[in-house]
């Protein structure tokens, strides 16, 4: 029932003889009333829910739940013991980078690194406790190691690379500011163009940005492409690893190799306990070219890095779980 601004209903049905008239209802009449209804919905919903056809089979191999909106899940991730988070990695090589030989741990490259922090992105958020620098430090280097990078530190071997990184968050327009959405529609558009490219690269924002402009076509309404938009729409966690060429940076010079971003939506999560899970999620995807972003999905427990099963959005493909990491 919908009300006016002096909070009468528009329509008002005849009170039962003797009932208090609708606008003049006890408060704990209303109470009871409300609380018995929302009773009913719940009970019709779970019913609908556990006696619908079961659906038919997935012609693109996909058994996953799906990220933000796509899921039916009345627990916020705020108040989940393990909050599923929805995260997402793309490494993009440029031709110089595509000339070197594919790292591995038969086959190393050496590397210096440099980090340039956290920063912070879009509009100012405040509270957030950011992971302490060497934490951070310690997991790519793991993860580094893993596929195959290894510090050119003390190991006698020169520097291939240099590896600059950095990691942070990225705040745009809420989807419910209606004022800023209004008079501001192009600053909304601007974050979420910057969210795209964190999510897939400047392709992935410029596919975003047509989008925006001209609607999305059935193209852009596959569960990834779903996933991957819902992913740019929403503020996000990022790191962001950028490799270079050892012997052009050490003339002050900045050639390319490869970069990989890795983002998480922050709704309902903080900073300081989605960024390890995200480093360790995303190791395989590190300085490995991937043709657009791949989407994952992990279920977490706060405050450590204890990691469900990975799942990957499209792919149908489930890594094996990461080492553990103190």
């Amino acid at each position: 029932m919908k009300f006016r601004c002096d909070g009468t209903p528009r329509s008002i049905r005849s009170a039962a003889p003797g009932a208090a008239p609708f606008g003049l209802e006890s408060r704990s009449g209303r109470a009871v009333r409300l609380s018995f209804r929302f009773l009913c919905w719940f009970a019709f919903a779970a019913c609908v829910r556990a006696g619908s056809a079961p659906a038919p089979a997935r012609t693109d191999g996909l058994e996953l739940e799906s990220p933000g909106t796509f899921h039916f899940n009345l627990l916020p991730k705020a108040f989940s013991a393990n909050p599923t988070l929805e995260m997402t990695v793309f490494t993009e090589f440029t031709e110089y980078g595509r000339t070197l030989p594919d790292a591995s741990p038969g086959n190393p490259v050496y590397y210096v690194s440099h980090s340039k922090g956290f920063q912070s992105k879009g509009l100012p958020v405040g509270g957030e406790q950011p992971p302490p620098a060497p934490e951070i430090e310690q997991l790519l280097q793991q993860a580094l190691m893993d596929r195959g990078y290894i510090p050119a530190e003390g190991s006698n071997h020169p520097p291939a690379l240099a590896l600059f990184y950095f990691w942070g968050t990225h705040a745009g327009v809420a989807v419910n500011d209606d004022f800023t959405n209004g008079y501001f529609p192009e600053l909304r558009r601007q974050f979420i163009i910057e969210h795209a490219a964190l999510v897939g690269g400047p392709a992935y924002a410029h596919r975003v940005a047509e989008r925006l402009t001209f609607g999305a076509g059935p193209q852009d309404h596959t569960t990834k492409q779903d996933y991957l938009f819902y992913q740019a729409d929403h503020d996000l966690y990022f790191v962001v690893v950028s490799a270079y060429a050892y012997e052009d940076v050490a003339q002050n010079k900045h050639r390319l190799a490869w970069r990989t971003t890795m983002t998480v939506n922050s709704a309902g999560v903080s900073l300081k306990e989605t960024l390890p899970p995200l480093i360790v999620t995303a190791a395989n995807y590190l300085g490995r070219p991937t043709d657009e972003a791949v989407a994952l999905q992990r279920k977490v427990r706060p405050g450590s890095v204890s990691l469900g099963p990975l799942q990957v959005i499209e792919d149908n493909v489930t890594l094996p779980p990461p080492p553990r990491t103190k």
